[in-house]
C-alpha cells in the first residue's frame, strides 16, 4: 500500500509543462464527461449507457482487459490493464494531438476514469528522480490547485523491455476538495509517473470521493500494471 503522506515542507517548483496542451487535453476529457451527464436518462441509469465518444463496454471473464499499444503510440509501446466492463475512447487520433494516448471510463460511474498521457521531457531529465524527490513531486501536485492534499505516495520500478531493465516511477494520490472537483463534490486522483527515453508516461486514475474506497484497489492495480515493452 502507499505509505502515508508526510508533513508538508518547502518544495521545489513544480515541473514545467506546456499550458496550452494541458488545457486542450483537459477540455477534451472533461467535455466527454459533460456529454455523458447530459445524455444520461432520468433515474440514474448510466450503467446502461455508453459514454459519447467511447466504445461499448469491453468485458473479459478475468475481470481485466489488456491494452497493448501499437506503433502509433506517442512513445514506446506499452501494456496496460484496464477494468472489465469499462469503455475505451474511440477517437485516439484526435486525443493524441493533446498528449492523451489512451483513455477509459466506467459507464456506471463517470468520475471513475483511467488514462495514459505521454509528453516530451527536457534532455536533462533522464529519470523521474531527476525532477526531485518523491516528497517534492507529491507536494507540488497537491499545491497545483486549491483544496487539494496528498494522501499517499510510493516509489517503485516499472519494467522496460524483456531484458530486466527498469525505470523509476512515482505513485502519488491526491484528494481534491469539492470546490476544485466540481459537481462530483470531492475526488481522488492517482498518478503513476515514469520518465524513460525522453518521454514522460503519466498513468492517471480518478474516482469520486464517495466511490474511492470501493475503487481504489482496482485503480491502483491498473496504474501499477503499466509496463514499457520496447527499449526505444
Amino acid at each position: 500500500d502507499l505509505r502515508p503522506a508526510q508533513s508538508r515542507g518547502c518544495a521545489s517548483p513544480a515541473p514545467r509543462d506546456e499550458p496550452s496542451r494541458m488545457r486542450r487535453r483537459d477540455v477534451l476529457l472533461t467535455g466527454a464527461a459533460a456529454m455523458t451527464a447530459l445524455g444520461a436518462p432520468p433515474g440514474g441509469r448510466a450503467d446502461v449507457l455508453t459514454p459519447p465518444g467511447y466504445e461499448p463496454p469491453a468485458v473479459d471473464p478475468s475481470g481485466w482487459n489488456v491494452l497493448t499499444a501499437g506503433e502509433d503510440t506517442l512513445g514506446c509501446r506499452y501494456v496496460l490493464e484496464w477494468p472489465s466492463g469499462w469503455c475505451a475512447l474511440s477517437d485516439l487520433s484526435s486525443a493524441r494531438t493533446v498528449g492523451v494516448d489512451a483513455s477509459f471510463k466506467d459507464p456506471r460511474d463517470e468520475a471513475s476514469t483511467l488514462a495514459v498521457f505521454v509528453s516530451r521531457v527536457g534532455d536533462e531529465v533522464r529519470s523521474q528522480r531527476d525532477r526531485g524527490s518523491l516528497d517534492t513531486v507529491a507536494l507540488s501536485r497537491a499545491d497545483s490547485a486549491p483544496r487539494q492534499a496528498n494522501i499517499g505516495k510510493r516509489e517503485r520500478r516499472t519494467r522496460v523491455g524483456g531484458a530486466g531493465e527498469t525505470a523509476w516511477t512515482y505513485d502519488v494520490e491526491t484528494k481534491v476538495g469539492g470546490g476544485t472537483a466540481g459537481r462530483f463534490g470531492a475526488a481522488v486522483e492517482l498518478v503513476g509517473i515514469t520518465v524513460y527515453g525522453g518521454k514522460e508516461y503519466l498513468v492517471r486514475a480518478t474516482a469520486s470521493g464517495a466511490s474511492w474506497p470501493a475503487q481504489k484497489k482496482a485503480l491502483r492495480r491498473a496504474v501499477e500494471s503499466f509496463r514499457i515493452l520496447d527499449a526505444c
